[in-house]
């Protein structure tokens, strides 16, 4: 009995250690569990609280430079008075996106990135309110968009790394919410999470919806800028017209003589630049729409560059054209405009001697302008067919708003050919390459062969 009795107690010895250890087990793991659900939760809140605050810096970010190009806007015309206002809004946006920067959630590349954007815009919104809303457009594209670029870039980065952790985490507190059913309960930490998850997510669609209410808001700025230059531009286009027309009249008239002849020259020259800088704005304007009209037709080179230089040939410019009849395709009107910008740009920025020569090379009606000034230095060669390039504060073609080269550029392009820039022997040269007549197309035509050469 006694070994019987040992036996038992060797059981029961066994049993409750095995009970006692079942017991420990099951608490250890319970708690684990616990502990293992705890932290997964604590995981997601944190990385929902950073997605929060990223998405709340992505929305302000949004905001301010859609206020800071609003600023710049109403800086061209205050005449309603809103141009204060608009910067006063501008600032405080600055102000409240410095502010994220604070944040513990700020790294510290999204902090220089902030920083920066700041910065850039305090500048611009600067120039705006001294009365340079030229330069404080040109700023704006210039350093506060790709600021805005590379911030928006990076946060939406952290955006997808965020979800990706939520989603995560959510997955692997389904795996630990199976473990605790079998374990514990688990019925109401599940449908906290579950809870938790649609809040955060309804709070994500809110955000999402916010930040595409700021875009639609700044698309419809641009599209209401380009509209207001298209229809300013058009509107002055009608009084213009007879300003040239009747200078034109008034500098052929040969009773016109002495004093008053050269101030009519002087008002045709000038009435040209103007005509062209408004020309300049609506070809801007239509090219941003994707309106631009483009119709080739064979067109006689000399004659478009004798029409485009009759202002400047009765105001007195020295300058010698000698360019043969050549047939090329292109529109004529944008023709005309190309070399309208290239000898304003000659007489007024080049030097003392201008040559207007063309030829007929490789398939290709070729016009060059060329000037004995200084040229362009090396280092902004690259830039001089951007938009709102000048040099210094400056705009390289004359009397304009620094389009004159860039939309040159893009007609050109469009008409099959292309604008180019050359340093040769000390001469400044721009040449105007445009596509010759396809003779498929002609049938019968006749080419113009007769030549006409002009030296002034």
């Amino acid at each position: 009995m006694k070994r019987k009795g040992d036996l038992l107690s060797t059981w029961s010895g066994r049993a409750f250690v095995g009970a006692l250890a079942l017991l420990i087990g099951l608490g250890m793991a319970g708690v684990g569990v616990l502990l293992s659900s705890t932290y997964g939760a604590t995981q997601v809140a944190g990385n929902a609280r950073e997605l929060h605050w990223t998405n709340a810096t992505v929305g302000a970010a949004g905001i301010t430079r859609a206020a800071i190009a609003q600023a710049v806007f109403f800086s061209f015309d205050d005449r309603s008075g809103d141009k204060a206002t608009a910067i006063e809004e501008a600032r405080a946006n600055l102000a409240t996106l410095a502010e994220a920067s604070g944040s513990a959630y700020a790294s510290g590349l999204l902090v220089n990135l902030i920083e920066e954007l700041a910065a850039a815009g305090q500048e611009t919104i600067d120039m705006a309110e001294i009365g340079l809303p030229a330069d404080a457009e040109t700023h704006r594209l210039t350093f506060v968009e790709p600021s805005f670029a590379m911030l928006r870039s990076e946060l939406e980065a952290s955006q997808s790394e965020l979800t990706a952790r939520i989603a995560d985490s959510e997955s692997t507190g389904g795996t630990i919410s199976r473990i605790t059913f079998v374990a514990i309960a688990f019925l109401i930490p599940a449908i906290a999470m579950v809870v938790f998850w649609l809040l955060l997510r309804r709070r994500l669609r809110e955000r999402e919806a916010e930040m595409q209410a700021y875009i639609d808001a700044e698309r419809e700025l641009n599209r209401a800028k380009d509209d207001f230059i298209a229809s300013l531009s058009h509107e002055l286009r009608t009084p213009l017209t007879t300003i040239v027309g009747f200078s034109e009249i008034l500098g052929d008239d040969p009773t016109v003589l002495g004093p008053a002849r050269e101030h009519v020259h002087l008002i045709s020259a000038s009435s040209a630049d103007l005509s062209r800088m408004v020309n300049d704005l609506l070809t801007a304007a239509r090219l941003d729409a994707d309106a631009l009209s483009i119709q080739p037709e064979p067109v006689d080179l000399a004659e478009q560059v004798e029409a485009a230089t009759a202002p400047y040939v009765r105001a007195g410019e020295d300058m010698q054209i000698r360019v043969p009849s050549i047939e090329v395709y292109a529109d004529p009107l944008h023709v005309r405009q190309v070399v309208h910008n290239l000898v304003s740009n000659a007489l007024r920025h080049g030097g003392d001697h201008i040559r207007i020569t063309g030829a007929s090379k490789n398939g290709h009606g070729v016009l060059v302008v060329a000037d004995d000034g200084p040229g362009v230095p090396l280092e902004l060669e690259e830039r001089l067919f951007k938009r709102f390039f000048h040099k210094g504060r400056q705009a390289l073609v004359a009397g304009s708003v620094g389009l004159g080269l860039a939309i040159s550029n893009e007609l050109a392009r469009r008409m099959g050919g292309s604008l180019r820039y050359q340093r040769i022997d000390e001469w400044t040269s721009f040449s105007f390459h445009l596509p010759s007549v396809p003779t498929v197309d002609l049938g019968e035509r006749q080419p113009i062969l007769a030549g006409t050469q002009h030296t002034d």
